[in-house]
């Protein structure tokens, strides 16, 4: 079996689909298979988005974006999966695509076949720019690392498609518990650099009285943090699109916990998030951590993620580690991670390519009849 089988079919679906529940029952799990086992190709803790998560955001929707889901068959067999973000409410000329084979049916051009489906998809929806990312597992020092990233299968296929590496992300994990001795040792040598500021931490929603200011940070995000050579507008939030966001981890079965920096003005400086998920209670995710730029230099992201350790470790015990993704050219935040213990175990490269270049290549590999030999952006 290869791409130009006459057996394959597309099965597809959106979030904004009123009839998503029919490809959620015949379609879902089967997808979901795919993109976990693909996804899971020589790496030792793929941490993906659990199966209720996606399921519960195929079935409830997004406000920020519309995602596509389609799966491949060859005749009843499920042979790749891939998934399409269009947001909605900024960045509206990028599609972010993900792309993945079944392991047992890898090489056969089934990638790019799917690939293909995706680009028209974003086409039709009037974008001009795809990003992708793949994770390389570990390699060891940093040379390894770096020939390991650059021929990595899914950056090999990702590069014929025409996407170029934009930013390197680390994951770091943490293991858990960390020793109270050494969160005391790092707060106490960080709170004299931050005289006149005060962390206060949040468990679940943010307070009413907060919201808009978190809101702020949050759109901070897009605009402070590395971004590489990547094309990345300013994101518009305000305090539905904060709440939206909690409602849908919470229809996932995610739950959350907050630290914010206080400014001595009253204002809010920064703030980092723990997620855990009751489908995965082992692993806390660390999401966003922001210091504006106006207030670093005060140790502030150290105090903020020892506060919302503090108090998501203490409501979950059952957790025993945390991932947090990191740009490589961030060296303030890596230094923090670095200090409360954090470990390098993955790579993420993030790529991109304009839609026309995508197509281009497609068209050519189609017409050539040469498929993808080297997995697919993941």
């Amino acid at each position: 079996m290869d791409a130009t089988d006459p057996a394959l079919r597309v099965e597809r679906t959106a979030t904004d689909d009123p009839d998503r529940g029919a490809w959620l029952a015949a379609s879902f799990d089967d997808w979901y298979d795919v993109l976990v086992a693909g996804q899971a190709v020589g790496r030792t803790d793929p941490a993906p988005w659990q199966r209720a998560e996606l399921r519960a955001e195929t079935e409830r929707g997004r406000a920020d974006a519309v995602v596509h889901r389609l799966l491949l068959r060859a005749g009843d067999e499920p042979v790749a999966a891939a998934e399409l973000l269009l947001p909605s409410l900024d960045n509206t000329g990028t599609a972010y695509v993900a792309v993945t084979t079944a392991p047992a049916h890898r090489r056969r051009g089934l990638a790019t076949r799917l690939l293909a489906e995706a680009v028209e998809v974003a086409a039709a929806a009037g974008r001009g720019t795809l990003q992708a990312d793949v994770d390389v597992p570990p390699a060891g020092p940093a040379a390894e690392r770096e020939r390991v990233a650059a021929t990595w299968p899914g950056v090999l296929a990702a590069r014929a498609w025409g996407f170029v590496p934009g930013l390197e992300e680390a994951r770091r994990q943490l293991d858990l518990p960390v020793a109270e001795e050494v969160l005391r040792r790092l707060e106490e040598e960080a709170l004299p650099h931050a005289a006149g500021y005060r962390v206060r931490t949040v468990r679940g929603p943010v307070d009413d009285a907060d919201v808009d200011a978190v809101a702020a940070l949050m759109a901070r995000m897009s605009t402070d943090a590395p971004q590489g050579e990547l094309t990345v507008e300013p994101e518009r939030w305000d305090a539905a699109r904060v709440r939206e966001g909690e409602a849908l981890r919470a229809a996932q079965g995610r739950r959350q916990w907050l630290a914010l920096a206080q400014a001595p003005d009253g204002s809010l400086a920064g703030y980092t998030m723990l997620v855990q998920s009751a489908h995965e209670p082992e692993r806390l995710l660390q999401w966003d951590t922001l210091v504006l730029r106006e207030h670093r230099g005060h140790r502030l992201g150290l105090l903020l993620k020892l506060a919302c350790l503090r108090v998501a470790t203490a409501d979950a015990p059952d957790a025993r580690r945390v991932s947090t993704w990191n740009a490589v050219s961030n060296a303030p935040m890596i230094a923090v991670n670095e200090a409360m213990g954090f470990r390098w175990d993955e790579t993420s490269v993030d790529l991109e390519a304009p839609l026309a270049t995508v197509r281009a290549a497609l068209a050519a590999r189609a017409t050539s009849g040469v498929g993808t030999t080297a997995g697919a952006p993941a």
